[in-house]
């Protein structure tokens, strides 16, 4: 039986944008094109199939009953459409041509980005990133509006909608001013740390959780400290444990560089360690996009983190 439905990517797009921003302004900016002619291309849509896609009297503008039904199957038909492009620029080239948007972690940004980049600009010069740093509820926040296509993270994620590949497991160790009360130790074990001097990140890093569970802090009264202190950045509190004391933990990758009157200390086994992966929507027009920069990834860390063995660790959940 031929449907009726008739509808264009370009109107489809639209309505996308404005589930995006949650507003008509905003989604025709995004587009490159005037409110009205955004307004009328959505109202068109709307008549043709008979349903009001958006309600206008909420602020920010939100999905009608009909339009929460339809908006996932809509970004599954752009994801289907925009394969073709993406099929046919690559077999003319022989190469993976585009554009793919990556959010990462703070955590692993600023360490894994210099080993990654001269990897991809040699192996794959034919394709653009466009990198965000962001943390986790931002990226999976920015997958599901279609504002990135892949995010590099600590996983599982365990997100029924979300595709994840695993890359590596990151190992902890402790890192301390010299002549600290942990610094005679050869091996850390989870009883030798305490929290009344421990550095951490600020809320929103899931870093910031598994340091605490490793620390068993969730049950220990609020600290007696003189400076309480919460950073955004590993770099500050590997500074402040230089500078002035205390201890922090740190992932693998964060390790090469730490002053002079710091420690690290590696841990006993089992070693706490994270699971570092991607994650991407099902069903990705950019699949083969985002399979080479997995594969870059790889290449880019230390052979020590591709041949580590699970049975070793302690991998630590996110939550």
């Amino acid at each position: 039986m031929t449907s009726n439905v008739n509808f264009s990517l370009t109107q489809l797009e639209y309505v996308l944008a404005v589930h995006r921003h949650g507003h008509f302004a905003k989604a025709a900016e995004s587009c490159h094109v005037t409110q009205p002619t955004l307004s009328m291309q959505i109202q068109k849509l709307e008549e043709e199939l008979g349903i009001v896609i958006f309600d206008r009297t909420k602020k920010p503008i939100l999905l009608s009953e009909m339009g929460k039904l339809v908006i996932e199957q809509m970004q599954t038909i752009l994801f289907e459409a925009k394969k073709i492009d993406s099929i046919i620029k690559s077999h003319k080239t022989g190469t993976v041509v585009g554009e793919l948007a990556v959010g990462i972690i703070p955590t692993v940004a600023p360490y894994l980005l210099p080993l990654l980049l001269p990897i991809m600009e040699k192996k794959h010069p034919e394709l653009s990133l466009k990198l965000f740093e962001m943390q986790t509820h931002r990226i999976l926040d920015s997958l599901q509006n279609d504002e990135i296509d892949v995010g590099i993270l600590a996983t599982p994620i365990k997100n029924p909608k979300i595709f994840e590949r695993f890359l590596y497991y990151e190992p902890y160790s402790v890192l301390c001013k010299k002549k600290h009360e942990l610094s005679h130790l050869k091996k850390i074990k989870y009883s030798h740390l305490k929290h009344n001097d421990l550095w951490l990140l600020e809320e929103g890093h899931c870093l910031r959780n598994q340091v605490i569970d490793i620390c068993s802090l969730k049950q220990e009264k609020t600290s007696k400290r003189k400076f309480q202190f919460e950073s955004g950045s590993l770099e500050t509190l590997k500074n402040i444990v230089d500078r002035y004391g205390g201890y922090t933990l740190l992932p693998a990758l964060a390790t090469e560089h730490f002053g002079s009157k710091s420690q690290l200390i590696p841990f006993d086994r089992p070693i706490p360690a994270r699971e570092i992966g991607l994650i991407f929507q099902r069903e990705h027009y950019k699949s083969h996009f985002i399979e080479a920069l997995g594969d870059s990834v790889l290449e880019a860390i230390p052979e020590d983190l591709r041949t580590i063995k699970q049975k070793d660790l302690d991998v630590l959940d996110i939550e």
